[in-house]
Protein backbone atom coordinates (compact mmCIF):
# COMPACT_ATOMS: atom_id res chain seq x y z
CA UNK A 1 0.00 0.00 0.00
CA UNK A 2 1.23 3.97 -0.98
CA UNK A 3 0.09 4.90 2.53
CA UNK A 4 2.62 2.19 4.09
CA UNK A 5 5.50 4.77 3.04
CA UNK A 6 4.28 7.77 4.49
CA UNK A 7 6.20 9.64 7.52
CA UNK A 8 8.53 6.73 7.30
CA UNK A 9 11.34 9.03 6.29
CA UNK A 10 13.03 12.32 6.77
CA UNK A 11 15.35 15.20 5.77
CA UNK A 12 17.74 15.26 8.75
CA UNK A 13 20.63 17.40 7.24
CA UNK A 14 20.88 20.22 4.91
CA UNK A 15 23.72 21.89 2.92
CA UNK A 16 23.37 24.11 -0.15
CA UNK A 17 26.81 26.35 -0.91
CA UNK A 18 26.56 29.69 -2.14
CA UNK A 19 25.55 29.96 -6.04
CA UNK A 20 26.30 32.32 -8.52
CA UNK A 21 29.73 31.57 -10.30
CA UNK A 22 32.19 30.15 -8.10
CA UNK A 23 35.12 30.13 -10.43
CA UNK A 24 38.44 27.43 -9.23
CA UNK A 25 36.31 25.07 -8.05
CA UNK A 26 35.30 21.34 -9.99
CA UNK A 27 32.01 20.46 -10.05
CA UNK A 28 32.73 17.72 -7.60
CA UNK A 29 34.42 20.00 -5.13
CA UNK A 30 31.15 22.21 -4.78
CA UNK A 31 29.48 19.19 -4.48
CA UNK A 32 31.92 17.78 -1.20
CA UNK A 33 31.32 21.49 0.16
CA UNK A 34 27.76 20.65 0.18
CA UNK A 35 28.01 17.91 1.93
CA UNK A 36 30.35 18.88 4.69
CA UNK A 37 27.79 21.64 5.71
CA UNK A 38 24.98 18.88 5.34
CA UNK A 39 27.25 16.60 8.07
CA UNK A 40 27.67 20.08 10.57
CA UNK A 41 23.92 21.17 9.79
CA UNK A 42 23.02 17.27 11.20
CA UNK A 43 25.54 17.02 13.91
CA UNK A 44 26.42 13.53 12.30
CA UNK A 45 29.80 11.92 11.55
CA UNK A 46 31.08 11.44 8.14
CA UNK A 47 31.51 7.37 9.50
CA UNK A 48 27.49 7.35 10.18
CA UNK A 49 27.11 8.14 6.55
CA UNK A 50 26.06 4.22 5.49
CA UNK A 51 24.84 5.68 1.77
CA UNK A 52 26.19 7.96 -0.57
CA UNK A 53 23.88 9.03 -3.63
CA UNK A 54 25.15 11.31 -6.19
CA UNK A 55 23.53 13.37 -9.17
CA UNK A 56 26.44 13.70 -11.64
CA UNK A 57 26.52 16.79 -13.13
CA UNK A 58 27.37 18.19 -17.09
CA UNK A 59 30.85 16.98 -17.82
CA UNK A 60 31.03 13.93 -16.43
CA UNK A 61 30.83 15.14 -12.44
CA UNK A 62 29.44 13.77 -9.83
CA UNK A 63 30.69 10.26 -9.89
CA UNK A 64 29.74 8.39 -6.21
CA UNK A 65 32.82 6.32 -6.57
CA UNK A 66 35.25 9.25 -6.91
CA UNK A 67 33.27 11.75 -4.71
CA UNK A 68 33.48 8.89 -1.78
CA UNK A 69 36.97 8.46 -1.61
CA UNK A 70 37.41 11.81 -1.73
CA UNK A 71 35.24 11.98 1.47
CA UNK A 72 36.71 8.73 2.32
CA UNK A 73 34.24 7.26 3.39
CA UNK A 74 33.11 3.48 2.40
CA UNK A 75 28.73 3.16 2.59
CA UNK A 76 27.25 0.00 2.27
CA UNK A 77 25.00 2.22 -0.64
CA UNK A 78 26.70 4.30 -3.40
CA UNK A 79 25.29 4.85 -6.90
CA UNK A 80 24.93 7.72 -8.78
CA UNK A 81 22.44 8.92 -11.28
CA UNK A 82 23.07 10.94 -14.83
CA UNK A 83 22.56 14.42 -15.26
CA UNK A 84 18.75 15.25 -15.96
CA UNK A 85 16.08 17.38 -14.38
CA UNK A 86 14.67 15.56 -11.36
CA UNK A 87 17.28 13.93 -10.85
CA UNK A 88 17.68 14.80 -7.46
CA UNK A 89 14.13 14.35 -6.33
CA UNK A 90 13.92 10.38 -7.41
CA UNK A 91 17.38 10.02 -5.23
CA UNK A 92 15.53 11.17 -2.41
CA UNK A 93 12.69 9.23 -3.17
CA UNK A 94 14.85 6.38 -3.50
CA UNK A 95 17.01 7.46 -0.46
CA UNK A 96 13.77 7.21 1.81
CA UNK A 97 12.90 3.80 0.17
CA UNK A 98 16.66 2.72 1.33
CA UNK A 99 16.37 3.87 4.91
CA UNK A 100 12.82 2.42 5.38
CA UNK A 101 13.86 -1.13 4.33
CA UNK A 102 16.61 -0.56 6.93
CA UNK A 103 19.55 -0.97 3.95
CA UNK A 104 21.05 2.17 5.16
CA UNK A 105 20.41 4.66 8.22
CA UNK A 106 21.57 7.52 6.94
CA UNK A 107 22.00 8.57 3.36
CA UNK A 108 23.34 11.69 1.77
CA UNK A 109 22.19 12.74 -1.61
CA UNK A 110 24.64 14.99 -3.35
CA UNK A 111 24.71 17.45 -6.12
CA UNK A 112 27.12 20.28 -7.71
CA UNK A 113 27.79 21.68 -10.68
CA UNK A 114 30.28 24.62 -12.02
CA UNK A 115 28.04 24.76 -15.07
CA UNK A 116 28.31 28.81 -15.09
CA UNK A 117 32.04 29.27 -15.11
CA UNK A 118 32.13 25.86 -17.22
CA UNK A 119 29.86 27.66 -19.77
CA UNK A 120 27.59 24.27 -20.21
CA UNK A 121 25.65 24.27 -23.08
CA UNK A 122 21.86 22.90 -22.82
CA UNK A 123 20.86 23.17 -26.86
CA UNK A 124 20.68 19.16 -27.20
CA UNK A 125 17.03 17.18 -28.22
CA UNK A 126 16.12 13.50 -28.28
CA UNK A 127 17.95 12.57 -31.61
CA UNK A 128 14.88 10.42 -32.58
CA UNK A 129 12.23 12.11 -31.67
CA UNK A 130 13.04 15.65 -31.28
CA UNK A 131 16.27 17.04 -32.97
CA UNK A 132 15.00 16.08 -36.22
CA UNK A 133 11.73 18.34 -35.89
CA UNK A 134 14.27 21.26 -34.72
CA UNK A 135 13.61 20.77 -30.70
CA UNK A 136 17.53 20.98 -29.34
CA UNK A 137 16.44 22.28 -26.45
CA UNK A 138 13.75 22.04 -23.52
CA UNK A 139 12.59 25.61 -23.80
CA UNK A 140 11.07 24.90 -27.07
CA UNK A 141 9.05 22.61 -25.65
CA UNK A 142 7.78 24.91 -22.79
CA UNK A 143 7.17 27.57 -25.59
CA UNK A 144 4.65 25.35 -27.62
CA UNK A 145 2.84 24.51 -24.23
CA UNK A 146 2.72 27.63 -23.66
CA UNK A 147 1.27 28.60 -27.54
CA UNK A 148 -0.89 25.75 -27.40
CA UNK A 149 -2.32 27.54 -24.04
CA UNK A 150 -3.02 30.46 -25.25
CA UNK A 151 -4.67 28.97 -28.36
CA UNK A 152 -7.02 26.30 -26.04
CA UNK A 153 -8.06 28.96 -23.10
CA UNK A 154 -6.68 32.67 -24.06
CA UNK A 155 -4.01 32.85 -21.28
CA UNK A 156 -1.92 35.84 -22.31
CA UNK A 157 1.66 36.69 -21.80
CA UNK A 158 0.63 39.30 -19.25
CA UNK A 159 -0.94 36.83 -17.28
CA UNK A 160 2.33 34.69 -17.34
CA UNK A 161 4.46 37.42 -16.42
CA UNK A 162 3.03 37.14 -13.37
CA UNK A 163 5.04 34.18 -12.28
CA UNK A 164 8.74 35.82 -13.28
CA UNK A 165 7.55 39.21 -11.19
CA UNK A 166 6.48 37.43 -8.33
CA UNK A 167 9.50 35.08 -8.44
CA UNK A 168 11.92 37.96 -8.27
CA UNK A 169 9.81 39.45 -5.65
CA UNK A 170 10.44 36.79 -3.23
CA UNK A 171 14.15 36.32 -4.81
CA UNK A 172 14.86 40.12 -3.36
CA UNK A 173 13.80 38.17 0.72
CA UNK A 174 16.56 35.55 -0.36
CA UNK A 175 19.85 35.90 0.63
CA UNK A 176 20.72 33.09 -2.21
CA UNK A 177 19.26 34.16 -4.55
CA UNK A 178 21.31 35.43 -7.71
CA UNK A 179 18.99 37.99 -8.92
CA UNK A 180 17.26 40.98 -7.54
CA UNK A 181 16.99 43.84 -9.41
CA UNK A 182 13.12 44.98 -9.67
CA UNK A 183 11.05 43.80 -12.09
CA UNK A 184 7.33 44.84 -12.91
CA UNK A 185 4.96 43.55 -15.38
CA UNK A 186 6.11 46.23 -17.60
CA UNK A 187 9.47 45.21 -17.50
CA UNK A 188 8.82 41.70 -18.78
CA UNK A 189 6.20 42.72 -21.64
CA UNK A 190 9.34 44.96 -23.10
CA UNK A 191 11.55 42.51 -22.18
CA UNK A 192 13.10 40.46 -25.99
CA UNK A 193 11.63 36.90 -26.76
CA UNK A 194 13.78 34.14 -26.72
CA UNK A 195 11.48 31.58 -28.31
CA UNK A 196 8.19 33.37 -28.61
CA UNK A 197 6.17 33.79 -26.86
CA UNK A 198 8.44 32.89 -23.77
CA UNK A 199 10.26 35.92 -22.78
CA UNK A 200 13.82 35.99 -21.51
CA UNK A 201 12.70 36.40 -17.97
CA UNK A 202 10.75 32.96 -18.70
CA UNK A 203 13.73 30.98 -18.82
CA UNK A 204 16.00 29.85 -15.25
CA UNK A 205 19.48 31.67 -14.78
CA UNK A 206 22.05 29.20 -15.02
CA UNK A 207 24.67 28.97 -12.20
CA UNK A 208 27.18 27.10 -10.30
CA UNK A 209 26.44 25.44 -6.42
CA UNK A 210 25.70 22.55 -4.93
CA UNK A 211 23.50 20.78 -2.59
CA UNK A 212 22.93 17.42 -0.23
CA UNK A 213 20.40 16.87 1.74
CA UNK A 214 21.05 13.43 4.41
CA UNK A 215 17.48 10.95 4.76
CA UNK A 216 17.22 8.86 7.60
CA UNK A 217 14.23 7.64 9.94
CA UNK A 218 12.17 10.17 12.18
CA UNK A 219 13.40 7.43 15.02
CA UNK A 220 16.61 8.00 13.91
CA UNK A 221 16.50 12.25 13.51
CA UNK A 222 15.35 12.40 17.12
CA UNK A 223 18.76 13.11 18.44
CA UNK A 224 20.06 15.09 15.95
CA UNK A 225 20.60 18.86 15.85
CA UNK A 226 17.99 19.82 14.18
CA UNK A 227 13.91 18.97 14.16
CA UNK A 228 13.39 16.10 11.07
CA UNK A 229 11.37 17.56 7.55
CA UNK A 230 9.22 14.73 7.56
CA UNK A 231 7.98 12.98 4.09
CA UNK A 232 5.00 12.78 3.89
CA UNK A 233 4.31 11.15 -0.01
CA UNK A 234 6.01 10.89 -2.86
CA UNK A 235 4.97 10.19 -6.47
CA UNK A 236 6.17 9.53 -9.95
CA UNK A 237 4.95 9.25 -13.16
CA UNK A 238 7.17 9.14 -16.88
CA UNK A 239 5.97 9.67 -20.05
CA UNK A 240 7.93 6.92 -22.33
CA UNK A 241 5.96 8.02 -25.41
CA UNK A 242 6.63 11.62 -26.14
CA UNK A 243 4.94 13.83 -28.57
CA UNK A 244 3.10 10.39 -29.55
CA UNK A 245 -0.06 12.28 -27.89
CA UNK A 246 0.84 15.62 -28.16
CA UNK A 247 -1.99 17.38 -26.03
CA UNK A 248 -0.69 15.04 -23.31
CA UNK A 249 3.00 15.73 -23.38
CA UNK A 250 2.67 19.38 -23.75
CA UNK A 251 0.74 19.95 -21.35
CA UNK A 252 2.12 17.90 -19.09
CA UNK A 253 -0.95 16.23 -18.11
CA UNK A 254 1.38 13.10 -16.74
CA UNK A 255 1.92 14.95 -13.98
CA UNK A 256 -1.93 13.48 -12.63
CA UNK A 257 -0.95 10.24 -12.21
CA UNK A 258 1.98 11.47 -10.20
CA UNK A 259 -0.27 13.92 -8.61
CA UNK A 260 -2.83 10.74 -7.51
CA UNK A 261 -0.22 8.65 -6.10
CA UNK A 262 1.42 11.47 -3.58
CA UNK A 263 -1.68 12.72 -2.76
CA UNK A 264 -2.66 9.17 -1.80
CA UNK A 265 0.45 8.29 0.18
CA UNK A 266 0.34 11.28 1.92
CA UNK A 267 -3.02 11.58 3.28
CA UNK A 268 -3.39 15.12 2.19
CA UNK A 269 -5.23 17.16 -0.67
CA UNK A 270 -4.38 20.75 -2.74
CA UNK A 271 -6.51 22.35 -0.23
CA UNK A 272 -3.82 21.07 2.99
CA UNK A 273 -0.89 22.41 1.14
CA UNK A 274 0.60 25.67 2.78
CA UNK A 275 2.60 26.07 -0.41
CA UNK A 276 3.74 25.00 -3.20
CA UNK A 277 7.51 25.08 -5.24
CA UNK A 278 7.71 24.12 -8.65
CA UNK A 279 10.66 23.24 -10.37
CA UNK A 280 10.11 25.48 -13.26
CA UNK A 281 12.85 25.69 -16.04
CA UNK A 282 10.52 27.80 -18.04
CA UNK A 283 7.62 29.74 -16.19
CA UNK A 284 4.77 27.97 -17.78
CA UNK A 285 6.24 25.19 -15.42
CA UNK A 286 4.09 26.86 -13.10
CA UNK A 287 0.47 26.65 -15.12
CA UNK A 288 0.62 23.02 -15.84
CA UNK A 289 1.67 22.31 -12.42
CA UNK A 290 -0.95 24.15 -10.48
CA UNK A 291 -3.68 22.54 -13.19
CA UNK A 292 -2.50 19.15 -13.26
CA UNK A 293 -1.94 18.67 -9.53
CA UNK A 294 -5.10 19.81 -8.44
CA UNK A 295 -5.02 23.51 -7.75
CA UNK A 296 -7.23 24.69 -10.44
CA UNK A 297 -8.85 23.41 -13.75
CA UNK A 298 -7.15 22.97 -16.60
CA UNK A 299 -7.22 25.95 -18.68
CA UNK A 300 -7.66 28.79 -15.15
CA UNK A 301 -3.99 28.68 -13.85
CA UNK A 302 -3.25 31.96 -16.19
CA UNK A 303 -6.20 33.30 -14.39
CA UNK A 304 -5.68 32.03 -10.69
CA UNK A 305 -2.23 33.53 -10.24
CA UNK A 306 -3.24 36.71 -10.43
CA UNK A 307 -3.80 39.35 -8.07
CA UNK A 308 -1.01 38.25 -5.59
CA UNK A 309 -2.55 35.43 -4.83
CA UNK A 310 1.08 32.94 -5.23
CA UNK A 311 2.25 35.58 -3.40
CA UNK A 312 3.80 35.67 0.21
CA UNK A 313 0.98 36.44 2.03
CA UNK A 314 -1.24 34.99 -0.42
CA UNK A 315 -3.84 31.97 -1.19
CA UNK A 316 -1.38 29.82 -2.12
CA UNK A 317 2.54 31.18 -2.34
CA UNK A 318 4.43 29.49 -4.68
CA UNK A 319 8.62 29.37 -5.28
CA UNK A 320 9.22 31.66 -2.38
CA UNK A 321 13.01 30.71 -2.99
CA UNK A 322 12.59 32.97 -6.10
CA UNK A 323 12.13 30.48 -8.77
CA UNK A 324 14.65 29.03 -11.24
CA UNK A 325 14.28 32.22 -13.14
CA UNK A 326 15.36 34.31 -10.02
CA UNK A 327 17.19 32.42 -7.52
CA UNK A 328 19.36 29.02 -9.52
CA UNK A 329 19.23 26.95 -11.95
CA UNK A 330 19.64 23.73 -9.68
CA UNK A 331 17.72 20.91 -11.45
CA UNK A 332 14.77 21.64 -8.70
CA UNK A 333 17.32 21.35 -5.91
CA UNK A 334 16.82 24.63 -4.50
CA UNK A 335 13.11 24.10 -4.37
CA UNK A 336 13.63 21.14 -2.00
CA UNK A 337 16.32 23.30 -0.29
CA UNK A 338 14.24 26.11 0.68
CA UNK A 339 10.97 24.01 1.47
CA UNK A 340 13.30 22.05 4.25
CA UNK A 341 14.14 25.75 5.39
CA UNK A 342 10.37 27.22 5.11
CA UNK A 343 9.16 23.76 7.76
CA UNK A 344 11.98 24.92 9.90
CA UNK A 345 10.73 28.22 10.11
CA UNK A 346 14.09 29.55 9.23
CA UNK A 347 13.18 31.69 6.13
CA UNK A 348 12.97 35.41 7.67
CA UNK A 349 11.24 37.57 6.14
CA UNK A 350 10.02 34.69 2.91
CA UNK A 351 8.59 32.68 6.37
CA UNK A 352 4.99 31.26 5.47
CA UNK A 353 3.58 31.84 8.95
CA UNK A 354 2.28 28.72 10.70
CA UNK A 355 3.52 26.35 7.47
CA UNK A 356 2.81 22.98 8.21
CA UNK A 357 2.64 20.92 4.77
CA UNK A 358 4.79 22.10 1.52
CA UNK A 359 4.37 20.32 -1.91
CA UNK A 360 7.53 20.39 -3.99
CA UNK A 361 6.83 19.35 -7.78
CA UNK A 362 9.74 18.52 -10.13
CA UNK A 363 9.51 17.38 -14.10
CA UNK A 364 12.67 16.18 -16.29
CA UNK A 365 14.11 15.65 -19.61
CA UNK A 366 11.90 16.70 -22.46
CA UNK A 367 8.99 16.25 -20.54
CA UNK A 368 9.35 12.71 -20.18
CA UNK A 369 9.17 12.23 -16.76
CA UNK A 370 7.51 14.07 -13.41
CA UNK A 371 7.97 13.80 -9.14
CA UNK A 372 6.45 15.26 -6.48
CA UNK A 373 6.69 14.83 -2.58
CA UNK A 374 4.69 16.50 0.31
CA UNK A 375 6.80 17.05 3.37
CA UNK A 376 5.57 18.28 7.22
CA UNK A 377 6.69 19.65 10.44
CA UNK A 378 7.09 16.66 12.84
Amino acid sequence: MLRDMRDKACIAGLGQTKQGKLPGLSADEIAIWAFKLALEDSGLRKEQIDGLMTQQSYGGAGDTLKIGRELGINPKIGTSVIATGAAGAAMVHYAAMVVNAGMANYVAVVYGTNQATNRNRFATGDPESASPFGMFNPGAFAAMNFRRRMALYGTTERQLGAVAVTQRKHAQMNPIAVLKDPLTIEDYLSSRYVIAPLHVYDFCHITDGGHCVIVTTPERARDLKQPPVIIMGMGRSDALQGLATPDEALMQRIQRQSATMVYEMSGVQPDDIDALYVQDAYTPAVLSALENYGFCREGEAGEFIQAGRIELGGELPVNLNGGQSSETYMVGWGHTADAIRQLRGACGPRQVKGAEIIQCTYSGGLFDHTLSTIFRRP
